[in-house]
């Protein structure tokens, strides 16, 4: 069973990479007031070590409310690898699919 991009599955649940990355886009946007291009701009305008704090916060409070505590662990080291980058919610997303239970297969498992 699939529903804009959730997936059921034996042992829980999934959500696929790319809804993982645009939640995390509009999460950071609504921070920042905007969108990838304003978070750009926020980063710069705060600098990268308080744009990666902030950032980090909310990355993990959203893994938490999705039910991902475990990978909520590692959102300070996505949300820093991802800080480079343009889109930050697909690198953070990519990030915890190449770190959860099924690495690499799309969906972040749990």
């Amino acid at each position: 069973m699939q529903a804009q991009g959730i997936e059921a599955q034996a042992l829980g649940l999934a959500l696929g990479v790319n809804f993982v990355a645009s939640a995390i886009n509009v999460a950071l946007g609504l921070i920042v007031g905007g969108g990838v291009g304003a978070i750009q701009a926020y980063i710069i305008s705060k600098g990268k070590k308080e744009a990666a704090r902030i950032f980090t916060s909310t990355v993990t409070s959203k893994l938490i409310a999705w039910g991902f505590p475990k990978l909520a662990a590692f959102a300070g080291v996505a949300v820093a690898y991802a800080m480079d980058y343009i889109d930050i919610g697909a690198r953070i997303a990519q990030y915890l699919d190449s770190v959860d239970s099924k690495p690499g297969n799309g969906w972040i498992d749990f």
